[in-house]
């Protein structure tokens, strides 16, 4: 007759004291997520005499702090978490999302602080300032961390879900030279802000595959909308005004509506090149009229379904192997657009 499994047993398999494995399996919290999955994880293998299946019940609070939702992309994502919520009600795990103002860093740090106190864990989209790297450094060492879309790499963080924006910006580039042509002329970049980590890389990938491959593509300009996505139409006609040989744009954030008014007032829409990532429905629409060329798309559901895994898996709400942190790029132009993503439009 086999033994009869007892805590004990799952507290030496997996390293922690009976009371941790007491705490974990009735929900009383109060247990860091590495712990709480080793405990989880051993007391299924061992067939703890206990339903381990049954939704838990302790609650798993995950905030996802991001700008607001007024750019189609964080409205995406916004829907995304949203839909998790329902997704992840049998492992019990809420979702609690967040704005923050980009251009008030030290209200944003005080804000995660804040949050931190409250959550189990974050999700955050975060432009890279000492106030923030400084808070989320004092915060990771005791609650889980995950960037998405663009990288703290020093904030301490417990793992980055999205593109390979380097590589991103290089495929950009790669479609410039290739849409330009022989001729070349002068090519301007469009930015939100440089200081999320995301756009930065975008923009030297994108540079370096024009300084290796077409030096006949020049840069004449690089623009700050500073993330308010209603300057981008005015920075654009400055840029065209300055610089009649303009052949090429690319935009690494947002703006795209007023990038093609100001197009449209010199009547280049059909002229200039134009490059820009995340297929949202207005994008899409640019796309389909011919004024936008090609739309370098990450798919935020996906990417904010992935970190939210990541986070499940880090507590043992799931079992999932082989998480892939790095999403796909993919590359939409006016023939293969149509469909798209229409569970966003």
């Amino acid at each position: 007759m086999s033994k009869k499994t007892v805590l004990a047993d799952v507290s030496a398999a997996a390293g922690v004291s009976i009371a941790t494995v007491d705490r974990v399996l009735n929900g009383r919290g109060g247990v860091g997520p590495d712990k709480e999955r080793r405990v989880l994880h051993w007391a299924k293998k061992l067939k703890l005499d206990r339903n381990l299946e049954r939704r838990p019940t302790r609650i798993v609070r995950i905030g996802v702090v991001m700008q607001k939702p007024s750019n189609p992309f964080y409205e995406q994502l916004r829907r995304a978490f949203t839909k998790a919520n329902i997704h992840y009600f049998g492992a019990n795990i809420q979702v609690a999302q967040f704005y923050f103002d980009v251009l008030a860093p030290r209200k944003t740090a005080d804000l995660l602080r804040r949050i931190a106190k409250e959550q189990d864990a974050l999700i955050v989209i975060l432009q890279d300032h000492p106030f923030i790297t400084s808070a989320l450094q004092d915060i990771t060492p005791l609650v889980p961390v995950v960037t998405l879309a663009s990288d703290l790499p020093l904030s301490g963080r417990s793992g980055y879900v999205g593109l390979d924006n380097r590589a991103a910006g290089r495929v950009a580039g790669e479609l410039m030279g290739r849409f330009v042509g022989t001729a070349g002329g002068g090519i301007a970049v469009v930015s939100g802000l440089q200081r999320f980590v995301g756009q930065g890389e975008r923009e030297m990938g994108f540079r370096s595959v024009l300084a290796e491959r077409y030096p006949q593509c020049g840069l004449v300009a690089v623009v700050e909308t500073r993330e308010q996505p209603e300057r981008a139409e005015e920075l654009v006609r400055d840029v065209l005004e300055r610089n009649p040989g303009v052949v090429g744009i690319y935009n690494v954030s947002s703006g795209d509506q007023g990038i093609a008014n100001a197009l449209r007032r010199f009547g280049l829409e059909s002229k200039v090149v134009f490059i820009t990532h995340e297929l949202t429905p207005d994008r899409k629409g640019l796309l389909q009229k011919g004024v936008v060329d090609a739309v370098i798309d990450q798919n935020p559901e996906l990417e904010a379904m992935t970190a939210m895994e990541l986070i499940a898996k880090m507590f043992g709400r799931s079992e999932a192997v082989g998480i892939n942190k790095t999403t796909p790029i993919n590359i939409y132009i006016r023939e293969n657009c149509e469909g798209q993503r229409s569970e966003t439009s």
